[in-house]
């Protein structure tokens, strides 16, 4: 993975275009070659009156070689920062990194108790996240992920150019209520005296000395992918941060915080965190449980998936807590004692009714805490009996005179930050109303491939995961019989495709030699060589994913067909959705991987369409065809 930015030039470049007032016009030319689609009309007025504003003082400061980079996107996500200059440090000579968060609000106050503003004139009611705290996380990020920046000097500030000093002392850094580096990141408001504070800084701070050979190295860098979710569990049990959290990630975090005071105050609601796959989910739980346990808050983390729950307690190690902490959906029948927060994870798996004859499994959680987090995809929903739906959840708030507050997650974490591999894979298999198939785009960050065999799949895979030392897994559709172990401790190769012959990973809870129970099949190393299924898949990633579509959805006369009867899994054997079910079951398979995937269908009309989608294809020996061998 590397960064890439929408426009990359020196400050006396940027200048001249801006002087022949072809800047907004240059930069929506460009963000349709690099997306695909027309900037929002937000986003065009924001570059035409905030970006100028820096490079005026970039010029008045003498850092006219000082390199700016537009629009980076993050190195995790699809995220992008308004600025990032490039330069050296006037000390050392070593590269030098200045994020600059552009706002043009005028007015704004804080949320007290939180670390988010009211934006007074700005669309919608919702608060917004603090721009020092923003600022913060795009720094914390570049130093997380990108190797060669972890010693070097990287700096984060806001460039409030329209903002009233009276404005601004209201929601400056030293307010008690920031943290850390947000603390300590500078905010620049609209004054003559403000924006010459700006330009010292920056003086102080930058020189233009190899600014052109520093970006090409940042942009040419090494990215390290993120840390696997389950290595981060122990530290949220233990109550520090997992994550540096971004933009609506880190809002999220903070809603929850704003909604238990009000909660206190008589006034419960709950918060519905809305987002598809790899928009952060589970890691917004993890932080969120993080900060409460943090602060002494009555906390539980809850799912519907005993693989995630009993891959929480096994990567959480001897803590004790664990098991308090991390929870099944249906233990809170008989809560005695409220809890603060409530955390339901992968929501999507919410049964319409609990056991008994009580209330419903929603009503529980709801009751269960004084603020309950719900967050889902309603596109995993892949079993019947799963009802995890934000109606589900809206009809039982209303019954229950609650009211519900909705945060959508936009931003992508998964799939190389890119939400149109995303896009394509539900277009695929017609899960996007009235969006067929289309053809694959190639994207920078993200490899997609259609194998011939699944034999050739198995070969790629094994040899990028090598290459980049990271993890590799082959899932499939529920389409073969599942033996148990041998009395001598081997597995049966259930899965027989074409003369390749693979095991389905272990069913139970115990090891099996040193094969992992299936709760720990895509976290543990052991797990590599057997063919996962979505129970075994769902809720979890790794590096590289190979899909394995099953007879039970083949392409036939331009359209998907489900056949049930060539599915062997009893829990929708008798399913009337099963079309339904079964698109999403090969949904959440398909977007597993961090890096890439690799597709391969049994039905060979079915393979051929996808290949003639515009993937790159492997050939027998699983090397991609026209690379070099």
């Amino acid at each position: 993975m590397a960064l890439r930015c929408l426009y990359q030039g020196s400050a006396d470049e940027l200048a001249e275009i801006i002087a022949q007032g072809h800047l907004v016009e240059e930069l929506r030319r460009r963000f349709v070659a690099m997306h695909g689609a027309k900037p929002r009309e937000s986003e065009s007025a924001s570059w035409g009156g905030s970006i100028p504003t820096v490079v005026d003082l970039l010029i008045s400061a003498g850092l006219q070689d000082v390199q700016v980079l537009v629009e980076l996107t993050a190195p995790i996500c699809d995220v992008r920062m308004d600025i990032v200059l490039v330069g050296s440090e006037r000390e050392t000579g070593e590269i030098c990194v200045v994020v600059v968060e552009n706002k043009q609000w005028s007015q704004v106050r804080p949320v007290r108790g939180t670390q988010m503003v009211h934006v007074p004139n700005a669309p919608g009611r919702n608060p917004r996240l603090h721009p020092a705290v923003q600022a913060d996380g795009y720094r914390q990020v570049l130093r997380d992920f990108v190797p060669m920046l972890r010693t070097a000097k990287v700096m984060s500030l806001v460039n409030l150019h329209n903002m009233p000093a009276a404005v601004l002392e209201t929601i400056q850094g030293d307010s008690q209520e920031l943290e850390g580096g947000a603390k300590r990141t500078q905010m620049y408001g609209q004054e003559p005296e403000e924006r010459e504070r700006f330009a010292a800084m920056l003086t102080k701070t930058l020189s233009g000395e190899m600014a052109l050979e520093h970006a090409h190295d940042l942009l040419s860098a090494r990215v390290s992918p993120t840390d696997s979710l389950m290595t981060a569990v122990n530290k949220s049990v233990r109550g520090r941060s997992v994550f540096p959290l971004l933009d609506e990630q880190r809002k999220a975090v903070e809603y929850v915080k704003v909604q238990l005071a009000a909660s206190r105050r008589g006034n419960k609601r709950i918060v519905l965190i809305v987002g598809g796959p790899g928009t952060g989910k589970s890691v917004i739980a993890l932080e969120l449980l993080a900060a409460c346990s943090k602060d002494g808050l009555k906390v539980a983390h809850a799912t519907g998936s005993r693989s995630f729950t009993r891959t929480l307690w096994e990567y959480a190690g001897e803590d004790t807590r664990a098991r308090r902490i991390f929870r099944y959906f249906n233990s809170f029948e008989t809560l005695r004692s409220k809890l603060d927060v409530l955390i339901a994870d992968e929501a999507h798996r919410l049964r319409r009714q609990a056991s008994g004859t009580g209330p419903s499994q929603v009503k529980q959680l709801i009751s269960a805490a004084d603020v309950p987090v719900f967050l889902l995809d309603e596109h995993q929903v892949v079993r019947p009996g799963e009802d995890g739906t934000i109606q589900l959840i809206e009809n039982a708030a209303k019954e229950m005179k609650h009211e519900v507050l909705r945060i959508d997650l936009r931003s992508q974490f998964r799939c190389g930050g890119d939400p149109e591999y995303i896009r394509w894979v539900e277009q695929l298999l017609g899960l996007v109303t009235g969006e067929p198939p289309r053809r694959w785009r190639p994207l920078e960050n993200y490899e997609l491939y259609v194998a011939p065999t699944p034999e050739a799949m198995e070969k790629f895979l094994n040899r990028r995961a090598a290459e980049t030392n990271s993890t590799a897994r082959i899932a499939a559709g529920f389409c073969w019989p599942w033996s148990s172990p041998r009395k001598d401790g081997t597995l049966v190769d259930n899965i027989r495709i074409n003369g390749w012959n693979r095991p389905w990973n272990v069913q139970g809870d115990e090891w099996v030699g040193d094969r992992p129970p299936h709760t720990l099949w895509a976290t543990h190393p052991g797990g590599h060589g057997q063919i996962g299924c979505i129970y075994t898949a769902q809720g979890f990633e790794y590096a590289w994913a190979g899909v394995i579509f099953g007879p039970d959805l083949v392409w036939r006369d331009g359209g998907w067909q489900a056949d049930i009867s060539q599915n062997r899994d009893r829990a929708v054997e008798n399913a009337l959705d099963f079309d339904f079910l079964v698109r999403n079951t090969y949904r959440v398979l398909a977007t597993r991987g961090m890096r890439g995937t690799v597709l391969h269908s049994v039905d060979r009309t079915t393979n051929v369409m996808l290949a003639k989608l515009g993937a790159r294809l492997l050939d027998y020996d699983g090397v991609p065809m026209n690379a070099p061998r």
